[in-house]
């Protein structure tokens, strides 16, 4: 995974670039000291992901390891992102900065390229043309980046930085246009109480159903469909988290905040 000081060094000029775009003269010393905190702060609280495997007779067994930087899924980019609106709107802004932070941190590792040709590792090649690349980088990224084509997963140290400096300007731009926009809350709780009784009426719906026809195989299909849409989440549950009225934590994953 990229160093420190290579995550600081693409979030620095990346926040300087985004500021000077927004006009964004203060960020406030808290939420500053958060997001420079949650950058780095994955390689040192990692959230875990969870797997669960089917053995048949009811039987589940459920295994937990660190969730992988370079390979993880854009779930806990979005996750910490929809976090860091949530704090935003409460104003806590150190928890904010820190959420923000985090999911920057594994947007930019998702920039490593890890393999080449599907055998070759070329992991810790690119990453040491990253550390050579900081240590002599004459202009800004911005610039250097200009005329640099990139590909969806980089072999070179540039393009990795490039990619890794794009992404973390465009987290940074939708969090402050996000945050710019006014909501309006009872209307919102209105929404989500429509598609909690929607979603409860269609599970009970589909349970009951076989039962009342005296169909009990139909159950086998039904009962797994109703539990689907009983954890399904609309995306009016997700807005409202960015609108600081609930939290959803990601299945499959014990996070750290």
């Amino acid at each position: 995974m990229p160093s420190w000081d290579i995550h600081r060094l693409i979030l620095l000029q990346a926040l300087q670039d985004v500021c000077r775009e927004f006009i964004l003269d203060s960020l406030g010393r808290e939420f500053l000291d958060g997001l420079y905190r949650g950058i780095v702060e994955p390689d040192k609280k990692p959230d875990k992901v969870v797997r669960y495997r089917f053995k048949g007779r009811g039987r589940v067994s459920v295994r937990v390891g660190y969730a992988k930087h370079h390979t993880v899924d854009k779930t806990l980019v979005s996750y910490y992102y929809h976090l860091a609106l949530y704090y935003a709107r409460k104003e806590n802004r150190m928890l904010s900065g820190l959420a923000l932070g985090r999911a920057i941190h594994y947007a930019q590792d998702s920039s490593v390229k890890t393999k080449k040709y599907l055998v070759i590792d070329i992991h810790e090649e690119v990453e040491e043309e990253l550390e050579d690349l900081a240590k002599n980088l004459g202009e800004d990224i911005q610039e250097l980046c200009r005329d640099i084509e990139l590909d969806e997963k980089p072999s070179k140290g540039i393009e990795a930085l490039c990619i890794s400096y794009e992404q973390t300007i465009e987290i940074l731009k939708n969090f402050f246009t996000e945050l710019r926009e006014s909501i309006d809350v009872e209307e919102m709780l209105k929404r989500i109480w429509i598609a909690r009784i929607l979603k409860t009426i269609t599970a009970l719906a589909l349970a009951a159903t076989p039962l009342l026809l005296n169909i009990y195989g139909a159950l086998f299909f039904t009962i797994p469909i109703a539990i689907g849409v009983a954890l399904y989440r609309p995306r009016i549950y997700y807005e409202a988290m960015k609108a600081g009225i609930m939290v959803l934590k990601p299945y499959s994953y014990e996070t750290v905040y």
